[in-house]
């Protein structure tokens, strides 16, 4: 969409730039009925960001640098990243540089190293995905000693310098999972909860989720025995992967639901067989292609969709917001937790409901 300029306003109303100007910027004498026709057109026009983007572009150059894992590493991050350049886009005129730092996703060295680099070259704020728990609050402890504040995506840390963050709410995403297998669960059932990643322990976007599994089967006198929780760090392995399973299969008999705390369901599904893959109920999250194929031919159930896109404009959006105002509205911004399957996925692979 073309942005609205003064130039615009003055041709449909009529008059000259130096008019519309002295009306937007209520400076000067201008007639009453000149007054309200160049409001209304602008009003009509939706010039209210451009007159924020004067206000930004009027005092100095903004820095917004984002500290969030390479695409490459993992085909979930092309997803915030898509949110990111729409948003980055739609405020190319607004004075502002956006600069990304990028981190190998299984590297917690290389994740330290540019997010102290993204401190020390002290911009004006910083959009951080803090998939490393206890580095990322050393950081962060510089970052307040820095005065660089930070906006947090996708894993959810507490932290003083930390103005916001934008994303899902762990902890429930895992108690609506819990809600998802009690509607099928039989007594003897097991549930294996995978991670496919670095150790839970040290990522609260994966730990929520098992704390909040384990107590929607106590709030609900459910056996929490009955959940088992694997961290598979070498999941890229497939041969590794695939014996791993065998093992797990083997001491867990009754093992009726697969429940993947992250996007990367399909590595293992991938190399099962169909008729394996019918013995379980398998929930997963997030609508990633390879997912999504497997959600509608059927060997994937559920998958909870975790708005990762909108998680990328959101933290854009909000860094202006802070820029403009000096403050953010909301300090957590959680996002829905959508429950999706083979009928309904088509809605969310469309890009226009961001």
């Amino acid at each position: 969409m073309k942005r609205i300029t003064i130039k615009d306003i003055a041709k449909l109303a009529n008059v000259s730039r130096g008019t519309v100007d002295r009306v937007i910027n209520n400076r000067g004498k201008v007639s009453k009925d000149v007054e309200k026709r160049v409001l209304q057109i602008a009003k009509d026009l939706n010039y209210r960001k451009n007159i924020l983007a004067s206000r930004l572009a009027s005092t100095k150059t903004h820095r917004i640098v984002i500290v969030s894992p390479d695409e490459s590493s993992d085909i979930f991050w092309e997803l915030p990243k898509k949110g990111m350049d729409k948003a980055i886009d739609s405020i190319k005129d607004y004075g502002i540089i956006v600069e990304q730092r990028k981190f190998n996703l299984f590297d917690k060295e290389e994740f330290k190293l540019e997010f102290r680099k993204a401190i020390d070259s002290l911009p004006d704020i910083i959009i951080l995905a803090p998939l490393f728990w206890k580095e990322s609050l050393a950081l962060l402890d510089y970052s307040q000693e820095k005065n660089v504040p930070i906006i947090t995506f996708n894993s959810e840390v507490e932290h003083e310098n930390i103005l916001s963050y934008i994303g899902q709410n762990s902890y429930k995403s895992g108690y609506l999972v819990g809600k998802l297998i009690n509607m099928g669960l039989n007594q003897k059932d097991e549930i294996v909860m995978l991670n496919l990643a670095h150790k839970a322990t040290n990522a609260p976007h994966y730990s929520g989720k098992y704390y909040g599994l384990i107590d929607y089967f106590k709030d609900n006198n459910l056996n929490e025995k009955k959940i088992h929780l694997y961290d598979i760090k070498y999941f890229r392995n497939k041969s590794r992967l695939k014996s791993f399973f065998e093992k797990i299969k083997k001491e867990h008999p009754d093992l009726k639901f697969l429940f993947f705390t992250n996007s990367r369901a399909y590595k293992l599904l991938n190399i099962l067989n169909d008729d394996e893959i019918k013995k379980y109920i398998i929930i997963g999250f997030d609508t990633i292609d390879p997912n999504v194929k497997l959600l509608k031919e059927g060997k994937i159930d559920f998958l909870i969709n975790q708005n990762p896109i909108q998680q990328g404009f959101k933290s854009i959006t909000m860094s202006l917001d802070y820029l403009i105002h000096k403050k953010v509205t909301e300090n957590k911004q959680y996002l829905p937790l959508d429950i999706v399957v083979k009928e309904n996925v088509e809605f969310y692979l469309d890009e226009t409901i961001l």
